[in-house]
């Protein structure tokens, strides 16, 4: 439980990040590139680490020259990423039957939540609402294009 003045600080904090990401978004976009950019470099010098790991040890090991080497060090890493790619191909087919079967039923809650919220509105309200929505339509078009 956070104590009252950390919770204001908390929310300070988040305050400040929205208007920051609603003032400046292509620099966030431009970090948020440049930290991506960073994790797939790291990858890939990993990726490079072992390839080369793997091809001196194979060398080593088995006295191969260089074509019989890459090939040996290529089945490896396929042997390697193969392993990883069927437990995701598992994981990924359990989320989208997961997703099959509970879509269809959030989507009825929401609607069915929406058309009683609409029918239980004023005329002024729903010309609020309206109007609220066409505002913020027209204020996203200045943004998205």
């Amino acid at each position: 439980m956070l104590l009252t003045s950390n919770r204001k600080v908390l929310y300070g904090l988040i305050l400040i990040g929205i208007v920051i990401i609603i003032t400046m978004p292509d620099v966030i976009i431009g970090l948020l590139f440049g930290v991506v950019h960073f994790f797939f470099e790291l990858l890939f010098i990993s990726f490079e680490w072992l390839e080369s790991l793997l091809d001196h040890v194979v060398e080593h090991l088995l006295h191969t020259e260089l074509h019989e080497t890459q090939t040996i060090v290529f089945y490896l890493l396929v042997g390697i990423a193969g392993i990883p790619l069927y437990y995701l191909w598992i994981t990924l087919r359990r989320f989208f039957y997961w997703l099959k079967k509970t879509l269809p039923v959030i989507w009825t809650q929401c609607k069915t939540h929406t058309i009683v919220y609409w029918q239980d509105l004023s005329l002024i309200d729903k010309v609020k609402v309206l109007f609220i929505t066409v505002i913020v339509i027209y204020l996203a078009s200045f943004i998205f294009m």
